[in-house]
């Protein structure tokens, strides 16, 4: 038990095992600039080695 509350205290590390607050914070871009009618819209953040940032 002491291992996983170690593991899950700060979720926000980049950790394999965190939030992919950077691919959520993308999203949120992507659908922002699609609705304002953007023509230059950024990439999703692809994985590394199967491990979403």
């Amino acid at each position: 038990m002491d291992k996983i509350g170690d593991a899950s205290e700060n979720p926000f590390e980049g950790s394999p095992n965190d939030v992919p607050i950077t691919s959520l914070s993308r999203v949120i871009e992507i659908d922002l600039r699609e609705m304002l009618g953007e023509r230059e819209i950024p990439a999703p953040i692809q994985p590394v080695n199967n491990i979403l940032m």
